[in-house]
């Protein structure tokens, strides 16, 4: 699944702050961003992978919740996953591994914003055709984001996920750890168009025979941009779009694609 499922990993958890807010703060394509869903004000993220030369594609789901206030909120992500078929075969599409999230609030001045984020990864999937795990996994993740003027923002994300006994597509098993790193910096236009820039490192084990595992890594850097207008005096829609491009082992393989992105954000109560 490489790149395709930390897509709804790490792609779709940053929250958007109030809907009056001057300066959009909605989350960047790969990266969270610390800001986590004020009372009553409820995000549906949808996002969109496309991999060349693979061919594959994934879509995420994202509902995030503000639990009573802006200091706890939950969140889940729904991912969809288009994969190849081996030879002779026809290509799948199917849900994969459903994520239950939840993110604290642990600081949020002018300057600096913090939330941990800590998930259950729901074995949705279907593991013998490569869509999941077969079994839970749990995952965390530190988003710290940096205000430094109305013009500049810097992001940083750092997590891991482990997965006990996790399941290859002939159900060998051997318990997984991988690791994410990535930042972000946006840059404002105007109030309410950012040109964004980040880099993502995702590091994961797979399993390649009983209690035996590879690793895999992926690097890429997605230039992008993101606009936001008003639908209604409750309602605000951000779409976006990104070029994902691979470095390091990512670029050998000629790993390029697209990202696309729709928020909207409205408060219910």
């Amino acid at each position: 699944m490489r790149g395709l499922f930390f897509l709804g990993i790490l792609s779709v958890f940053g929250s958007m702050t109030a809907i009056a807010a001057e300066v959009v703060k909605d989350n960047s394509f790969l990266i969270e961003e610390a800001y986590n869903q004020e009372p009553g004000v409820v995000q549906f993220i949808q996002a969109y992978q496309y991999l060349d030369p693979a061919h594959e594609w994934g879509y995420t789901f994202t509902n995030e919740i503000p639990i009573t206030d802006e200091t706890h909120q939950f969140s889940y992500v729904i991912p969809v996953l288009k994969k190849n078929g081996a030879v002779g075969e026809d290509d799948q599409t199917q849900i994969g591994d459903v994520l239950l999230n939840y993110r604290y609030q642990l600081m949020n001045t002018e300057m600096i914003a913090i939330a941990p984020r800590f998930s259950l990864i729901v074995p949705s999937g279907d593991y013998k055709k490569g869509f999941g795990n077969g079994v839970a996994g749990f995952q965390f993740n530190q988003a710290m984001s940096i205000t430094f003027n109305d013009r500049w923002t810097n992001h940083w994300n750092a997590g891991f996920t482990y997965t006990p006994d996790a399941k290859n597509t002939i159900g060998e098993t051997a318990s997984l750890f991988g690791f994410n790193f990535g930042t972000s910096v946006v840059y404002n236009v105007t109030p309410k168009t950012n040109l964004l820039c980040e880099f993502v490192l995702n590091s994961n084990e797979v399993v390649a025979g009983q209690d035996l595992k590879e690793t895999e890594t992926t690097y890429y850097v997605v230039p992008g941009i993101r606009t936001a207008f008003q639908a209604g005096e409750e309602t605000e829609i951000v779409p976006g779009i990104g070029a994902l491009l691979g470095l390091g082992p990512s670029a050998v393989e000629h790993e390029r694609g697209v990202f696309v992105y729709l928020s909207i954000e409205s408060k219910l109560w």
